[in-house]
């Protein structure tokens, strides 16, 4: 009898272990389940808007003085500095011309040859790539010292394709919400009844 009452002690201690047990665990699911929801809602949410994002628009440089450039955001396609020169082949340098980045620019190392980016006319005027510039961030601004001998300058984007950036956070946002449908215990238990259930008609037609 007191072996009997030891046993049935023990299995509802040892069930109400597994049912807290149970219980926490799916806490736990449940919470990693709607922090996965709201990161996913977020990133999907600013892939898209990023994608929708209009490329920067094509900058006139004052000859002499500061000119502002607007930001190149989830556009990583570097600006190009646009001039009259004599030989495309063979432009002069952004020091040469006296245009440089002031702030939230770079410089970057420039390519041998930069006629890959072609050549614009811009009010009936031929305009050829003369270096090539980074991207910009906010407060970017370009100074021009005595450059009018090759007005009018352009800083043009080197291309508007949509930015790859965006298109992968968006990406992103959606494995996340499947992920967070995965994680949540509602979706486990709908399995397992699913699976019960299937058994379950197995079983019948034996």
């Amino acid at each position: 009898m007191r072996f009997s009452r030891g046993r049935l002690a023990a299995a509802r201690a040892n069930r109400s272990r597994r049912l807290t047990d149970s219980a926490a665990v799916r806490r736990r699911r449940a919470i990693a389940g709607l922090a996965l929801l709201v990161v996913g809602l977020g990133c999907l949410a600013f892939g898209i808007a990023a994608g929708r994002a209009d490329p920067p628009a094509a900058v006139q440089l004052a000859p002499e003085g500061v000119t502002e450039v607007p930001a190149t955001h989830f556009y990583e396609n570097p600006w190009v500095l646009y001039g009259q020169v004599d030989d495309p082949r063979r432009p002069p340098s952004a020091a040469d011309v006296g245009c440089l980045p002031e702030t939230g620019l770079q410089l970057p190392e420039q390519p041998e040859d930069l006629t890959i980016y072609g050549a614009r006319v811009v009010d009936g005027v031929s305009i050829a790539a003369i270096a090539l510039y980074g991207r910009s961030g906010d407060g970017a601004s370009v100074r021009c010292t005595d450059a009018s001998d090759y007005a009018p300058l352009w800083l043009i984007p080197s291309s508007d394709a949509r930015p790859f950036t965006a298109t992968g956070i968006a990406i992103l946002g959606i494995l996340l919400l499947v992920a967070a449908a995965l994680v949540h215990p509602a979706t486990s238990e709908l399995s397992a009844q699913r699976w019960a259930a299937g058994r379950s008609r197995r079983r019948s037609r034996r």
